[in-house]
């Protein structure tokens, strides 16, 4: 199985050939092979997927189902106005992702957004880490640490601005924050903005955490919520996804952290759960 990789997504745990034991795709000599489109973004991806006549798997990424859903077919979003001009992805693609792929997402708020555009698809959770290297490390701390990871910016796609109210009333749970490097003056000082670290600093700080707070409205599953549950933590997320608690409203959220110093154990159903679930993908080889 070969596995063509959105240029559009940005650096992961690891990588779809490491996670999966798929091979690179090249269009031309592998024109004709089963193929997984990871991400389609913008127009290059779909023109990959046109060009293709092999079997189709699609594993849509969260953000790419909001350019569809905008008709941002140029540059990942970014060249809105000529984007415009096209009106959306033209008919014959729509077509060719209703009727001639296979398609998988990773909650069932993408299952649901497809379902507008005529497409079905099966939901299964990814992580491209190596899950051996996430054991159980939780241990309760009557002053929960919370992370949650952000881009420069993107805050608000990230929740940081909503992250500041949060903290003001949740005021003995510490939140660290990493990938942002501005540090924002009217936030309370149980925020530690961490910036941009290595991954292996990052990989080494959270597993001391309780849990990992994902606030983004649209998403896959992120490496924050599967690092987290894997080590037995306890995270929390917007959106839907199995065996982890999701909120709607501010409410819910501060309710579900001023839980956590109470979670005693390790979240041992939560990741055993993941480790039997994530990459159950038809080409990937147990």
């Amino acid at each position: 199985m070969k596995c063509y990789t959105a240029p559009s997504l940005g650096g992961l745990e690891g990588t779809a050939e490491e996670a999966w034991g798929v091979k690179k795709y090249h269009p031309l000599r592998d024109r004709n092979e089963p193929t997984v489109f990871f991400g389609l973004y913008d127009m290059r991806d779909y023109l990959a997927l046109w060009f293709h006549r092999g079997e189709r798997f699609v594993l849509w990424c969260g953000a790419d189902i909001e350019n569809l859903a905008s008709g941002f077919v140029l540059n990942d979003g970014k060249l809105k106005i000529v984007s415009g001009l096209f009106g959306g992805l033209p008919k014959f693609f729509m077509d060719m992702l209703r009727y001639d792929c296979i398609h998988f997402v990773e909650d069932e708020d993408e299952a649901e957004k497809l379902k507008d555009f005529g497409i079905t698809a099966k939901i299964v959770p990814s992580f491209l880490g190596k899950i051996s290297h996430f054991p159980i490390s939780y241990k309760q701390n009557d002053r929960p640490n919370v992370f949650i990871s952000g881009h420069e910016g993107r805050q608000e796609e990230y929740g940081l601005s909503f992250l500041k109210d949060i903290a003001f009333e949740c005021r003995d749970i510490t939140f660290h924050v990493y990938g942002v490097n501005q540090r924002y003056r009217d936030y309370s000082d149980n925020v530690i903005w961490h910036g941009k670290v290595t991954k292996e600093q990052f990989n080494r700080e959270i597993k001391d955490y309780q849990c990992g707070l994902r606030l983004n409205s649209h998403d896959g599953f992120s490496e924050i919520s599967a690092k987290s549950i894997l080590m037995g933590q306890y995270p929390i997320t917007r959106l839907r996804y199995p065996m982890i608690p999701n909120f709607n409203t501010e409410d819910e959220l501060v309710a579900l952290l001023k839980a956590l110093k109470e979670m005693d154990g390790p979240n041992y159903l939560g990741s055993d759960y993941y480790r039997v679930h994530l990459n159950r993908f038809p080409w990937v080889h147990a």
